[in-house]
This record gives structure tokens, C-alpha cells and sequence, in this order.
């Protein structure tokens, strides 16, 4: 069987051309809703291109990008590597090699169905600086 963490290894360059980009408007709900700010760090689990996570630099927060096929993270890299903010880590969502208690918000776009939903909880709930949120 087809590892499905490289399902999209070759169609990179169709992915940053027809995927739509996330409404500016999820940094508002956030900043209502979770009184998120601009200094809170953010994981992006998942991040692939780097369409959700553009919006998190945009706001100015340091982003982690955890994701864990090569042609996806070299091309967050290339599309938002000019941005101090970004840091891309070779991950998953089951072992994203992000420290312990470093994370203030976790977020996943569309990748979420690809997670083995128990390995994920282990692994999301270690770097939360909020435990309490996954329980």
C-alpha cells in the first residue's frame, strides 16, 4: 500500500495553483472566540503548502509548520521562507518533533482526516502550553 503522507508529492504544483486559500476572517474568529494574539505561537499540523499558515505570518505569530512530505514543506519554504516567523519541521501530526509546552494554538486545515486520530492526541497534547485544552 501507498504511504499517504506522499499521496501529494507529485502534484505540488497543481496543489498551489488550484487549492483555495483560507478567509482572512479565521484570524478574527480567533482573536474573539480564543482572545488569540499576535505573540501566541501556532502549530500548523499537517501545513502542506502553507495556505493556513500564511495567515497565522500575516498576523505576525511564530508558526511551526509540521508536515510530512518533502515536495509539500520544500514548497512552504520557497513560497513563505522570506518570513523570520516561519519555522517548517519534517513531522507529523503523530510525532511532530516539537518541544514540550511551546505551543499556544494548534490548528490542522484539511489535513486533519489524514491523522491516526489516538497517536495524534499523544502527540499534540506534549507541546501545548495549555494541557487542559486537549482533555
Amino acid at each position: 500500500m501507498t504511504d499517504p503522507k506522499q499521496r501529494f508529492s507529485d502534484r505540488v504544483a497543481d496543489y498551489i495553483k488550484y487549492r483555495p486559500k483560507y478567509p482572512k476572517e479565521v484570524i478574527d474568529i480567533l482573536k474573539t472566540d480564543l482572545q488569540f494574539k499576535s505573540d501566541d505561537v501556532v502549530a500548523d499540523i499537517g501545513a502542506g503548502t502553507g495556505l493556513l499558515t500564511e495567515l497565522f505570518l500575516d498576523n505576525g505569530n511564530l508558526t511551526y509548520t509540521v508536515e510530512p512530505n518533502d515536495a509539500m514543506r520544500t514548497a512552504c519554504s520557497e513560497l513563505l521562507g522570506s518570513d523570520t516567523n516561519l519555522k517548517v519541521i519534517n513531522g507529523s501530526a503523530e510525532a511532530t518533533q516539537l518541544a514540550d509546552q511551546t505551543i499556544d494554538l494548534i490548528v490542522a486545515g484539511t489535513a486533519f482526516h489524514w491523522f491516526d486520530p489516538i497517536e495524534t492526541k499523544k502527540s499534540l497534547c506534549a507541546f501545548l502550553n495549555q494541557a487542559a485544552i486537549c482533555c
